[in-house]
């Protein structure tokens, strides 16, 4: 009979075993509205092993903006910061507002309007989402 060996592998067995590298490790989906942003997603471990850096990667990296906070790319955590804002600002409007705060100096009218129109904007703002909100959970029903 033949010797059917190549470089140290036999052709008279099969496969010995099957090994499984991250058994431990579940995956699970992330709770709604917490997940990653796309740019800080997993990527496959064999394209982070084999690709190498192209031009199109030096151009998506230069060009990316800088964000100081990358929590505020997470919805959940921008709506928070979003009403968050929104209360600070009618606030600030209420306090300009009360007699004897800081409506009294020379000018405030311009600056009382400015708070007025800022709080206006944003609540609208506030409310394009939510009604955008509301039509995609009717459309998620059906």
């Amino acid at each position: 009979m033949t010797d059917m060996r190549i470089s140290g592998l036999v052709f008279d067995r099969g496969i010995d075993s099957i090994t499984y590298a991250q058994q431990d490790a579940q995956t699970m989906l992330p709770e709604r509205g917490e997940s990653a942003p796309p740019d800080v997603g997993s990527r496959a471990q064999l394209s982070a092993l084999l690709d190498k850096p192209s031009i199109d990667d030096f151009l998506d990296t230069a060009t990316r903006p800088q964000i100081a906070n990358r929590d505020l790319l997470v919805p959940t955590r921008f709506r928070e910061a979003l009403d968050n804002a929104l209360q600070q600002l009618r606030d600030a409007a209420a306090q300009w507002q009360a007699p004897g705060g800081a409506g009294s100096a020379p000018g405030s009218d311009d600056e009382l309007r400015v708070l007025n129109r800022a709080t206006r904007l944003l609540s609208e703002e506030v409310g394009l989402r939510d009604l955008v909100q509301m039509y995609r959970s009717a459309l998620y029903q059906g």
